[in-house]
């Protein structure tokens, strides 16, 4: 009975928070160690598994990289072949251009006849005599075949050394004339292989179809010999193992299916495996230093804890003697929900304040919008009966009845009022360029929307450019459609425009397709709009010129383009009415 009591009273005395801390962490490194062995133990078989893998990937990649050289030069044949100069067997000219094309390029090309003597080779001048390929297995297997193929490793009897073919047959007609093919030094696999960086230990090997080694990196390589040719039937790829002289080394290979030559990448299995044994050397050391850590983390959040405690009870203080609550953040989650318990009425007024504030600023700027509103109303008003006084005094003068006035008059409005209706329409549309010339035009050229073209960036338009640049086009199409391109089937009307400085532009109306023009011998108001009235209004000059193939009215002025700021500004009060 002694041992079961003493164990009761031993867990029921109180303790501190450190020891409840450590407890604690005790009770959760155990099982996470028993996982981390159970784990560590998986491991090492699946990364020894892996190893191997990743071996044979890595000598896909290198294999790879190859490939890609060899068929980026049977791309380069494939052109060559296409050449008229070797298709209408001007192989000095081929011989030149061939040379030209692969400058700089340790690379030479070879034209074979059907005996396979060579016709033409880059590496020295044309016309040098040149001796019968010395790679006659190849070129035998290409003429055959009638496809490409890239010889194994053989000695040059024109550059005496180890070199590699790579070749196509040319084909004319369906009929075999000749071999094309690139040579190139060996050494340019090595410098392929060498540009891998596979790391200290690990040496890559590529032999040809007989077993003969290409190129190897680092020269010095292993000294065990690849596995016979008759491996997997000269395809695919795999992994051995072989025992050297000195360790044991493993081998990851593929057969390409482009060059038919064999990559290797060989490692000491030593090598292969360290990353392993790092590895769980590595986890051994951080096992032990967690357990020394863990009890310095229990005292470390055990002390965070004392505080979050004492600044809970000065809060709670504070808040008893009616004094502001100016406790920081504290690190424990349960002390914050106390502290912000109290933080959240005041948060709640300075709300509330500020958004009475915000809605009083709000309407002051609708109030002052609506101000900005009604003196542009007020303003675009007085233009627009400015521009009506004038249109009816010049009308005035130069009709001779009044049903004459009443339509010249009317005509004026019309056009007027399209432009306003521009200016006051769709926020998406206002005061648009573009869309004040469609609008302009339209009613000259229903159902032919080809008729005219426009050409020019979208320009917004202050509200004065918008009212004369409306009535000039008006008049310039109401000409048109009496005696110029718009009074024809065939007619059109190109309206041309660019930026010039900063809020100026260079617009220009021109007739194509009309029939001749000449210059009238009288001046009505709608010249007088045309040629002056746009050009005062706008402070602009104005070109009108009557070229027999058709009008050309060219206009330049200056603070016509609206800013953006004066776009955006255009807008605001609008979109303020309609809330």
């Amino acid at each position: 009975m002694r041992q079961p009591e003493f164990l009761r009273h031993t867990l029921a005395a109180p303790r501190t928070l450190q020891f409840h801390l450590i407890a604690f962490a005790a009770i959760l490194v155990l099982p996470l160690f028993v996982i981390a062995v159970t784990g560590l133990l998986w491991f090492s078989r699946s990364e020894l598994a892996s190893n191997e893998a990743r071996l044979q990937r890595m000598a896909f990649d290198v294999s790879a990289s190859i490939d890609r050289d060899v068929t980026s030069w049977l791309t380069v044949l494939e052109t060559l072949e296409t050449s008229e100069l070797l298709q209408e067997d001007r192989l000095q000219a081929f011989h030149a251009r061939a040379r030209a094309a692969l400058r700089n390029r340790d690379v030479h090309v070879i034209l074979l006849d059907t005996d396979f003597n060579q016709l033409l080779n880059t590496r020295v001048p044309f016309g040098t005599p040149l001796p019968k390929t010395a790679d006659t297995r190849s070129a035998e297997i290409v003429a055959k075949s009638r496809k490409s193929y890239v010889s194994d490793a053989f000695v040059g009897t024109v550059s005496g050394e180890r070199v590699v073919n790579v070749e196509i047959p040319v084909i004319r007609d369906g009929e075999f004339r000749n071999i094309l093919l690139i040579t190139f030094s060996v050494d340019r696999i090595g410098e392929i292989i060498s540009q891998q960086q596979l790391g200290t230990d690990w040496n890559v090997i590529v032999s040809d179809r007989k077993g003969e080694v290409i190129a190897q990196d680092p020269p010095a390589a292993l000294s065990a010999e690849p596995p016979a040719l008759d491996e997997n039937g000269g395809q695919g790829s795999g992994v051995v193992s072989q025992t050297g002289e000195a360790d044991e080394w493993v081998e990851g290979y593929r057969w390409s299916p482009v060059t038919g030559w064999r990559t290797s990448v060989r490692v000491p299995r030593a090598t292969l495996d360290a990353p392993f044994w790092n590895s769980l050397y590595g986890l051994a050391v951080l096992a032990l230093l967690a357990s020394l850590v863990t009890a310095g983390l229990a005292t470390f959040l055990t002390r965070r804890m004392s505080r979050s405690m004492s600044k809970l009870r000065l809060a709670a203080g504070d808040l008893a003697a009616g004094r502001a609550i100016e406790a920081a953040r504290q690190p424990i989650a349960e002390v914050n929900v106390v502290l912000d318990a109290v933080r959240k009425a005041a948060s709640v007024i300075s709300e509330r304040t500020e958004a009475l504030q915000a809605s009083e600023e709000q309407s002051r700027e609708q109030v002052e919008q609506i101000k900005m509103l009604m003196g542009e109303l007020a303003h675009r008003n007085k233009n627009i009966m400015a521009v009506l006084q004038a249109i009816a005094r010049q009308i005035s003068r130069r009709s001779n009845s009044l049903e004459e006035f009443q339509t010249s008059f009317d005509s004026r409005i019309g056009a007027l009022v399209r432009s306003n209706d521009l200016l006051f329409g769709s926020a998406g549309a206002k005061g648009q360029l573009r869309e004040l010339v469609r609008r302009q035009l339209a009613p000259f050229i229903e159902g032919e929307p080809d008729r005219i073209e426009m050409l020019g960036p979208d320009l917004a338009l202050k509200s004065e450019a918008v009212q004369s640049l409306g009535l000039a086009f008006h008049e310039l199409a109401t000409n048109a459609t009496k005696y110029g391109a718009l009074s024809n089937a065939t007619g059109k009307v190109v309206v041309s425009w660019q930026r010039s400085g900063a809020d100026g532009i260079d617009l220009t109306w021109r007739e194509q397709g009309g029939p001749p023009v000449t210059e009238p011998t009288g001046s009505g108001f709608g010249k007088v709009v045309i040629e002056r009235l746009t050009g005062q209004n706008l402070n602009g000059e104005v070109e009108y010129l009557f070229h027999p193939a058709g009008v050309v009215w060219r206009l330049t002025a200056s603070g016509v383009v609206a800013s953006v700021a004066e776009e955006i500004a255009a807008r605001r009060p609008a979109a303020a009415v309609g809330a």
